[in-house]
């Protein structure tokens, strides 16, 4: 299995962590140097998202970390990768045997497949199983990147759109709608992330708490998709619309309960 951890080189602290973490079940990987975007010059920030961006410099440093691990793997032979942050925690249920065939679920088809390797609120229905009382499910949505397997054809397709970056790089609602990636959780968690209390974020940071700023950045996010929406065909654009309206019909069902 090819895993890359992406981090912040100046952070002793997260890559002793990795190295505990994935010690325990002795995996081998390989670090990826954060980009820190908040040690850019405002004029060089400027080119990297769209203009009159709603992202923070720390979510614009995240997305081109991700695409710059998505970059390197898709000039490999590699099917797929397993990429995780460093602020992660790897759980009893994590299993070597499991990562494999959940590998191998991603590798099968051709179709655009990224699976995160825990549960989600947005499960939909369960696609395969794997080992007893373990299975995987299809999603509407996802949220986070700390820990997650990829494809190809989703790692391509999602960089296609984000550059320069339009929007964070877990902006799974956008790429499913836009029919760039099937989404996948599990019913397990494997890798979460560690107490933010015990273990502060260099990497990437929350937004603006103001109700207003909030409103704004809703607004500057729903144009960059509308934007990419405008250009989809016609068959395109009905995928978009159902999946909108399957996911909020079913929001009310949303919950960890399985």
């Amino acid at each position: 299995m090819n895993i890359i951890v992406i981090s912040d080189k100046d952070n002793a602290e997260r890559r002793e962590n990795v190295c505990k973490e994935f010690g325990k079940h002795n995996l081998e990987f390989s670090f990826f140097d954060a980009i820190m975007a908040n040690k850019m010059s405002k004029e060089e920030l400027s080119t990297k998202a769209l203009k009159d961006t709603f992202l923070t410099p720390s979510e614009i440093g995240c997305a081109l970390s991700h695409i710059g691990v998505y970059k390197k793997f898709l000039e490999s032979n590699q099917k797929s990768i397993m990429i995780c942050e460093d602020d992660i925690f790897i759980t009893e249920y994590f299993d070597k045997t499991v990562i494999e065939k959940i590998r191998e679920f991603v590798e099968l088809s051709d179709e655009p497949r990224l699976v995160v390797l825990q549960k989600s609120i947005y499960h939909h229905k369960r696609v395969q199983n794997i080992v007893e009382n373990m299975n995987i499910y299809s999603a509407r949505n996802l949220f986070c990147t700390h820990g997650y397997i990829i494809n190809r054809a989703a790692a391509h397709n999602i960089m296609s759109i984000q550059n320069p970056v339009r929007f964070e790089i877990d902006a799974f609602k956008f790429y499913y709608w836009l029919n760039l990636c099937k989404l996948y959780c599990l019913d397990k968690d494997f890798i979460l992330q560690q107490d933010e209390e015990v273990m502060a974020s260099t990497v990437d940071s929350g937004t603006s708490s103001d109700s207003s700023g909030e409103s704004q950045r809703t607004v500057k996010k729903n144009s960059a998709y509308k934007e990419l929406y405008r250009q989809l065909s016609l068959k395109g654009k009905i995928i978009s619309q159902y999946r909108r309206f399957e996911k909020a019909c079913y929001k009310m069902f949303e919950g960890l309960d399985y």
